[in-house]
């Protein structure tokens, strides 16, 4: 299950390991030197999850109570009943996705970001639901290019269902490196020769209570939700050419850039504003808007 957004999961890395965060950031920008590739990239994109879901805000009540099994168990507690009230809120919205295909959404929307830049030597995506690092090795072995971009694919609500998030990652690793000692290596981050997630946040225009955000998204057979999508992935083919452009000047200057105020952001530098919406970057680019009425 797609239980946190992958821009998270990079946070608690870099929070865990500063030098891996070094890394990290480093990889965020691809050098001009390094953006064409003799013979072009493969291109595989997956969509782990079978279907829509629903983050879960961590409980956080064991750290109150100064840990311990007491604390174990209530956050054990919190966490099971947060789950349930999601699966209840987001049962309604997938049924109304039966015939979306998601799959083909993500598929096009790499091919026509990848197309836009000829420089990237992009090949047709292939697709697959199997991102382990097995897989991605053997995606690598059977590569007839020298490198390949994985673009990897996750998509849910928001906790309160105030927001739909599709979230991609773009990894380039090479398929010869004569550093590593190991072939499972090559997909460490300090021999990637680039990594950035690109995520697009759709809230729901006056967004109240999670029941009622629900009811909205799935009513007259998911018109918002149905339009969410659509909105989300045209705008992370827009985002991903942005990230893969993204320079040391523009990294520098997001380094500097005011921090965003809402909570669910903390830590990203705001570094584009206007009426309909806000570019941010915390490791990767988030782009936030809101549909229409």
């Amino acid at each position: 299950m797609f239980r946190a957004t992958i821009f998270i999961a990079l946070a608690a890395l870099l929070l865990a390991d500063p030098a891996a965060a070094r890394e990290r950031r480093n990889l965020t920008v691809l050098q001009e030197s390094a953006r064409s590739v003799e013979g072009g990239r493969a291109v595989h994109v997956s969509v782990a999850q079978p279907e829509l879901d629903a983050a879960i805000n961590p409980s956080n009540a064991g750290l109150y109570m100064g840990g311990g099994l007491l604390g174990a168990m209530i956050d054990s507690s919190v966490q099971a009943n947060r789950s349930g009230r999601a699966e209840v809120g987001i049962t309604p919205i997938r049924a109304t996705l039966f015939d979306v295909d998601v799959d083909a959404m993500a598929i096009d929307t790499a091919n026509t970001a990848l197309a836009s830049m000829q420089w990237f030597g992009a090949q047709p995506a292939t697709f697959g639901r199997d991102n382990s690092p097995y897989a991605r090795n053997a995606a690598l072995d059977s590569a007839a290019t020298p490198q390949v971009a994985f673009l990897d694919y996750g998509y849910e609500m928001s906790p309160d269902f105030a927001s739909l998030r599709v979230i991609a990652a773009i990894t380039l690793a090479n398929k010869v490196d004569a550093s590593v000692r190991r072939p499972e290596q090559r997909l460490q981050p300090r021999y990637l020769a680039y990594s950035h997630a690109v995520t697009s946040v759709v809230q729901l225009p006056n967004a109240t209570t999670p029941e009622e955000n629900s009811v909205r998204w799935a009513a007259n057979d998911g018109a918002l939700i149905r339009r969410g999508l659509s909105t989300a992935f045209t705008d992370i083919s827009a985002l991903i050419p942005r990230a893969l452009e993204f320079t040391a000047a523009d990294a520098e200057a997001a380094a500097a850039a005011p921090r965003a105020t809402d909570r669910a952001f903390t830590g990203a530098r705001v570094i584009e504003q206007n009426e309909t919406s806000t570019m941010m970057f915390s490791g990767g680019l988030i782009h936030v808007q809101t549909l229409s009425q």
